[in-house]
């Protein structure tokens, strides 16, 4: 998904809803010190993405943490 592709799916909910992510077995509220950017692999065919390794190119993400 790109930022443009998930503002156009956010533009679409209520703007006072608040968000939540999963994190481990719990949700927890996303707040603006969740959101920064990392240069990480390219995702896998599976589309699951490999932290930054000297062997792989880097590629740039929005990254909720």
């Amino acid at each position: 998904m790109t930022v443009a592709e998930l503002i156009t799916i956010l533009q679409t909910h209520d703007q006072d809803r608040l968000v939540i992510y999963s994190k481990w077995s719990e949700q927890c509220l996303l707040d603006p010190v969740d959101i920064t950017t990392a240069e990480l692999c390219a995702p896998r065919p599976d589309g699951w993405v490999q932290s930054a390794r000297p062997d792989q190119p880097k590629v740039p993400y929005l990254f909720i943490s």
